[in-house]
């Protein structure tokens, strides 16, 4: 295993809400491997500064980037209640998850994150998240 430091891919909107991808540094165990996808929204950003995030499969990427790369609907969940989906509108691509975190109050909550991610966007989000795949995979004890 290489010890690789991971760098996050980011896109920021125009009101400031951040959509991140990176692989999780230190995946548990052989087949563990996480894609972590943060959207932090402009409204959140002095309260809850880094996220949550979702974590995805590394396994199930693939099925994401083919959706983004064919502008079509696919969803997932995590192993909790969670969800995360990716649909065409518009002019580009809206992702949106959620997943059981804290609330900006501090209290246990379903908490949803959205994003529409710019059609010169995304082919570089699927790039993304395709290298920070195969970095999580690289990773993996």
């Amino acid at each position: 295993m290489t010890d690789v430091h991971p760098q996050p891919w980011d896109y920021m909107t125009t009101d400031g809400t951040r959509l991140r991808v990176l692989p999780e540094r230190r995946p548990q165990h052989q087949g563990g491997s996480v894609v972590l996808i943060q959207i932090c929204e402009a409204a959140h950003v002095q309260v809850t500064p880094d996220g949550p995030e979702f974590e995805m499969l590394a396994s199930e990427v693939p099925d994401l980037v083919s959706a983004l790369t064919a502008r079509t609907e696919w969803a997932t969940r995590d192993g909790l209640d969670g969800m995360l989906v990716v649909r065409p509108e518009g002019d580009g691509m809206r992702l949106a998850y959620t997943v059981f975190a804290r609330d900006t109050t501090g209290q246990p909550a379903d908490v949803d994150r959205t994003v529409l991610v710019p059609e010169e966007q995304r082919l570089p989000l699927a790039s993304a998240l395709h290298r920070a795949r195969d970095v999580a995979v690289g990773q993996e004890a």
